[in-house]
């Protein structure tokens, strides 16, 4: 099984990106929620079409750690008292809580600016050249920018727009990074439309999904009809993933992380 290996190499990369800073609080409360562990979904998402596209495994997994400070960046906000005002994360108490939430804020803006110091530096990767970096480092700043989680952000405080329009920014447009980004690794550019709508099906899939479980967002607008409507969601997302090639035992197995 390669999920395993891919996320016991995804910890260790991790690790090394989040060593040796000063001064000490910022380092602890930098680590607080990316070195906590968790499922990996996005990190292993570029994993997956990576490796069914034959790329590096080493560049994917680089690339993933870059979008895993992001994600956990984007935690640490929503967490805020100005923001979800949440005390808890994954059972713990929430970075604000531990560091305070000056500390948080700023530990939240390294996360963010860490990634794409990582993405910049071509000594961290084997096979990508600077022409395929600056598109990742465009990708995803456009992904998780204004255009899209920060702008679902917005739209999510303010209540702007439909339910699936805050979805696509706010959740799906980062999951559409990865499988980009994973084209990207292999060389494959010219999958990149196809690539962004199947992640944009998965992003509002695993929302849908996590919607259901906590009975929220789409469950409070559709009750159990969401049901039918993940259902249906899975189907449309299976088949794009079949027409692309990248319904592998591996891509399988994150589905199952949420399904």
């Amino acid at each position: 099984m390669k999920i395993p290996y891919w996320k016991k190499r995804l910890e260790e990369r991790l690790k090394h990106f989040l060593d040796s800073f000063e001064p000490k609080i910022l380092q602890e409360a930098i680590s607080y929620y990316p070195l906590q562990g968790g499922k990996r979904i996005r990190p292993l998402l570029v994993c997956a079409v990576a490796d069914a596209y034959g790329g590096d495994l080493d560049d994917a997994i680089t690339v993933g750690c870059a979008i895993e400070l992001i994600h956990n960046y984007s935690l640490i906000h929503d967490d805020l008292p100005s923001m979800d005002n949440d005390y808890y994360r994954r059972g713990k108490p929430a970075c604000h809580v531990v560091y305070g939430e000056d500390i948080a804020l700023l530990a939240g803006d390294a996360l963010l600016t860490l990634a794409f110091e990582i993405l910049s530096d071509r000594k961290n990767f084997k096979t990508l050249d600077s022409e395929r970096l600056l598109r990742i480092i465009n990708l995803i700043s456009l992904k998780a920018g204004a255009k899209g989680m920060v702008g679902g952000q917005a739209m999510d405080i303010k209540r702007i727009g439909s339910l699936e329009e805050i979805s696509i920014k706010k959740t799906a447009q980062l999951f559409s990074a990865c499988f980009v980004a994973g084209g990207i690794v292999a060389y494959r550019e010219e999958l990149v439309p196809q690539l962004e709508k199947v992640g944009i099906s998965f992003g509002l899939l695993f929302q849908m999904c996590d919607d259901y479980k906590d009975k929220d967002g789409f469950y409070l607008e559709l009750g159990q009809e969401l049901k039918s409507a993940i259902e249906s969601k899975k189907e449309e997302l299976i088949s794009r993933l079949r027409a692309l090639n990248l319904f592998t035992e591996e891509m399988q197995e994150l589905l199952g992380y949420f399904l």
